[in-house]
Order: C-alpha cells, then sequence, then structure tokens
C-alpha cells in the first residue's frame, strides 16, 4: 500500500522501446521483493518480424488472452481490432477485488482508447479513487503529457521505462510506503 504522495507512476517510452519488457521486469522484482503486484501486461506479438497484435496478461495468474490483432482493412477500422472479451478480462483483473491486497498495480497500457475515456479508463479511474496501491501506468512518450494533464491532482511521478534506475526507484517507493506502515503500527 502506497500513501497518496506515491500515487501514480507514468512509465513512459517510445512505442515499441521495451516499456512492456520492463514492466515485467520491475514486476519479477517487485514479487521477489515480497509485494503484492496485479494489474495486466500488453505482451505483443510478432512473426517475421511484424507486428500481429496484443495479448492481455493478468498479473495475478499470468493468464492470458487475445487483446488485439492487426487489421486487414485498417483504413476502414484503424490498424488494429480490439475484442471484447480482452477488455472484460482486463475489466476483471483491474476491479477492487482483484487488486484489494496489491502493493502496486500495473496498467498496460494507457493510450489513446483511455485517453477518449474508452478502454480501461473507467478501471483506472477507480482504482485511482479507491486503491492505497502504487498504480504504474505504462504510457506511450507521446501520450505522456496528455495523461500527466489528466491526472494533474495527483501526486504523480514520470519514469524512463528504459533506464534501469526507474525500477530501482519504483522499488524504493515501495519499500518507503511498508516501511512506514510498519512504524505507525
Amino acid at each position: 500500500m502506497v500513501s497518496i504522495r506515491d500515487k501514480l507512476v507514468l512509465w513512459t517510452g517510445e512505442k515499441h522501446s521495451g516499456k512492456t519488457t520492463s514492466a515485467a521486469c520491475l514486476v519479477n522484482i517487485a514479487r521477489k521483493q515480497g509485494f503484492n503486484v496485479a494489474g495486466l501486461l500488453a505482451h505483443s506479438l510478432y512473426r517475421d518480424g511484424k507486428l500481429l497484435g496484443f495479448d492481455a496478461v493478468d498479473l495475478r495468474n499470468k493468464t492470458r488472452v487475445p487483446l488485439a490483432r492487426r487489421n486487414t482493412k485498417p483504413e476502414k477500422t484503424g490498424k488494429f481490432k480490439f475484442f471484447q472479451s480482452g477488455f472484460k478480462f482486463g475489466d476483471d483483473a483491474l476491479n477492487a477485488e482483484a487488486t484489494k491486497t496489491a502493493d502496486l498495480i500495473v496498467i498496460d497500457e494507457f493510450g489513446p482508447l483511455e485517453l477518449n475515456g474508452q478502454g480501461w479508463r473507467k478501471d483506472i479511474d477507480s482504482l485511482i479513487a479507491s486503491s492505497n496501491a502504487l498504480i504504474l501506468l505504462v504510457v506511450r512518450q507521446e501520450l505522456a503529457e496528455s495523461v500527466w494533464r489528466l491526472y494533474a491532482d495527483l501526486p504523480s511521478r514520470k519514469l524512463n521505462a528504459a533506464e534501469l534506475k526507474s525500477i530501482d526507484k519504483v522499488i524504493g517507493m515501495l519499500r518507503k510506503f511498508y516501511e512506514s506502515q510498519r512504524e505507525t503500527k
């Protein structure tokens, strides 16, 4: 659990720069340090060097479902077709029950859909309002300022996902809060 001053982290980087990979590394390190982690990662799927789509992975139980696949006719409906079952899966992974014991909640990613009030935006806003966990939003660099402004009233940090010290900073934030909670008991 995290105090309000450490509520939100924007985990930023360019498109396809390894944000999800570094977030997965952070998750593994946090777990090894004894922290409870919940949320979602959106793993990229490639074939022959071409991005085919994304699968959503629930960080509690490592189950995986299709989230989006490349459209065959992107000029009509966009580059990717998103699956309702993938969004439902994400809603389930981000609900209050699924995240109630989490110290860290990872959401990969906060993108254009969420900026427009779609995708997992309602889940994210609900978590921000009700959870005591540190919330880490994976955000493309090009969208970081818009997300930053959206949550301007929250104590937030922007961290570069490509920098190893960013993982250390998040672990340090989690430790600091855990130690302060132990001292108050």
